[in-house]
Order: C-alpha cells, then structure tokens, then sequence
C-alpha cells in the first residue's frame, strides 16, 4: 500500500502533525511519502525535526499563491513515480490538488480527504469548490471529531463516511519533572503557569489570555510556544498592560512534552477548531485543560479533566483558569487522553480504511 499525504505547508500547527503522526506510525509507513504544497525541504526540516527518518520520503513543492497546473502536473508525476494507492488530502487547497490529480491520473488511485474543521466553508468560494469537487470526482470524507461532520453535512449537504478522532503519541507525551522543565526555558518556579501551545495568529486566543491575567492573582503567569503574525502586535499588548514580566514567549518549541510538563494549565481560547492536538498533548503529560468550548473538544475534555468556556464569555475565563488549577492531575488525566485519542488507534483505522478502499 502506497500512501501519499498531501498538506498545503509543513509549519507547526495540528493538522501537519496529524499528517507526520499518520506517517509515522502506519503499518505503511516506508511506501508512503508526505507532500508539501508551500514551502522547501530546508525549513521543514526545522519545523520539524522528527522528519529526519523520512527524509527521502518528504517532498515540497514550493509552490507560489494563486492555482499552478505545473503542481498539479508534479503531483500526477509523483503519483506515477511511488505507485501511490491513496492520496490523504488535509484541508481545502490540498483538496483541490489532489482532487484534480488524482482524476486525472491513471489507475485505481483513491482520494480520503480529512476535514479538520469546518470554519472555511463560510467563504462562498472554498464552499463551492468543496461542493464541485464532490460532485465531480470521488472523495472519500472523514472528520477528525463529530460536531465537525456535523458541521461539514450542515453548510454542503455532503456527510461524511466516518468519523476519525484525531490521535497523538502517547509515549512521546509523558511528564517529566516539572522543576527540569521549568529550567530548560528559564521559567520562574514559585509561580502558576498558564501555558498555551499554538501559532501567534488571530483567533487562536492569546489576546483574551493576557487580558484575563489582569484578573488573576499576581503569582499567576502566562507562557506562550509558538510563533507567528501577531506576535509585535501581542508583545505591544503586553507592555501597554504592563504584564512583562508575568509574560513569557517562548517561540517555536521542539520539545513539547518538556513545555507541558513546565506548566500547571493548558489553555487554548480559540475561536474556531476541530479537535486541536495541543489539548491531547497535554492531557497526555497528565495537564488540566482551560478551553473554549468550540470544534471537537468537548467530546476529549470532561469536568475532570478541566474546564470549557464560552467565546462569547470571557468574564469566565479567569475563573476557569483559577478552577482548573485546583483539579487533580497527572495519571488520572493522562489515562483518558490516551482513552480518547491514541495515536495508535488512529492510525489503525485509517490503515484498515485505506486497505477497504482497494478491495
């Protein structure tokens, strides 16, 4: 079985681990290459180190904005090229490619594509071309959480075959001493850390985080891994508040498992998700969670595992902070994340998804 995941980039963010956790741990792992729209091999690398093992089955394909046919023509050659089975498309312009490659190869090539979310069909133009390449072509649909193929049916009228919950690596995700890991990023220790892992764009939260700090005690902190756009713009904020020093950002971080286990709450106040990995990774290393109540993460995030807040109701984001911080935590936690959302499983059922496709 010759699988090929196709992603726009290979940036940190959830969807892209999705696709590199299904690569690692399918039973198809060495016929099975990952595709990469945007971007070069260089800075892939960077993004993610744990590619190296498959280096020479990550390809990309630097393509610029706007639709190129040369990609397509490219994409249609690597299918010919590694005998590919299974294109596994992630997210709208993936989407589109492998839809139209996949048409116009050759051969018995199946097309799963995976919805992460549904928050891009509200742009009539992504929503059209979901819709067109359904009718046009053959796609196979899994939602990686079930509000999400609720969604998805809602606003195109296509349901969804099967629903996947997305699935992390549970030994990757083991706490380790909270001390140890305070110290490998020079965090202060007498002191609550809130702890939030996702890109610095809009609508992931992090300007509703630093406000609420002005409504927690003073030995509450906050401390930010990742990195984007609205990193100038979050640091101004800051220093406008004058929470500098309660304030910590940490930028892109390799080491995940070391930044949960340096914090005592994750929280992720976003507007829109599916089921975001960040939540599970932190649940794994045994972490309560604060979290909007958007997407897919009330089916993981029980009242024992932490607390769901209304985007809409942000007076009840501190108090939830202060609330999840009473909430027991390690193995407790940890044995429902992986209840939930193995990787494992995961991968299991698209392997034994992609297997019926072919019979």
């Amino acid at each position: 079985m010759n699988v090929m995941h196709l992603v726009q980039h290979l940036q940190v963010g959830g969807l892209e681990k999705m696709a590199i956790t299904l690569l690692q741990n399918s039973q198809f792992k060495h016929s099975s290459i990952i595709v990469s729209l945007e971007g070069d091999r260089n800075t892939a690398f960077e993004q993610w180190p744990e590619l190296e093992p498959f280096s020479h089955r990550v390809i990309c394909l630097d393509k610029k904005p706007g639709i190129s046919l040369s990609v397509i023509a490219k994409i249609k050659s690597l299918i010919k090229e590694h005998d590919i089975d299974i294109i596994h498309s992630h997210h709208i312009g993936p989407l589109i490619y492998a839809g139209i490659a996949s048409s116009l190869s050759q051969g018995s090539v199946r097309h799963i594509s995976t919805i992460h979310d549904a928050w891009y069909l509200t742009n009539t133009k992504q929503r059209t071309f979901t819709k067109l390449l359904d009718s046009l072509t053959n796609i196979y649909w899994v939602a990686d959480a079930r509000i999400v193929a609720d969604e998805f049916r809602a606003k195109t009228a296509i349901i969804p075959e099967r629903t996947i919950l997305n699935g992390i690596d549970c030994e990757n995700f083991m706490a380790i001493d909270a001390k140890a890991a305070r110290e490998q990023f020079n965090l202060p220790n007498n002191v609550k850390l809130i702890g939030c892992a996702a890109r610095l764009i809009e609508g992931k939260g992090h300007k509703d985080m630093i406000h609420s700090l002005r409504y927690l005690p003073d030995d509450f902190h906050m401390v930010f891994a990742g990195d984007g756009d609205q990193k100038e713009y979050l640091l101004n904020l800051v220093r406008s508040l004058h929470l500098t020093s309660r304030v910590h950002f940490l930028g892109n971080v390799h080491d995940m498992r070391a930044f949960y286990s340096s914090i005592d709450v994750m929280c992720l106040y976003s507007q829109r998700e599916g089921l975001p990995l960040s939540i599970i990774e932190a649940m794994a290393c045994g972490i309560p969670i604060v979290a909007s109540d958007v997407g897919g993460i009330h089916e993981v995030v029980t009242p024992e595992q932490g607390e769901l807040v209304s985007v809409n109701d942000f007076n009840q984001l501190a108090p939830a902070i202060q609330r999840a911080c009473t909430l027991p935590r390690g193995l407790c936690i940890r044995h429902h994340a992986i209840k939930v959302a193995d990787a494992r499983t995961m991968s299991s059922k698209y392997d034994n998804l992609y297997s019926a496709l072919l019979l």
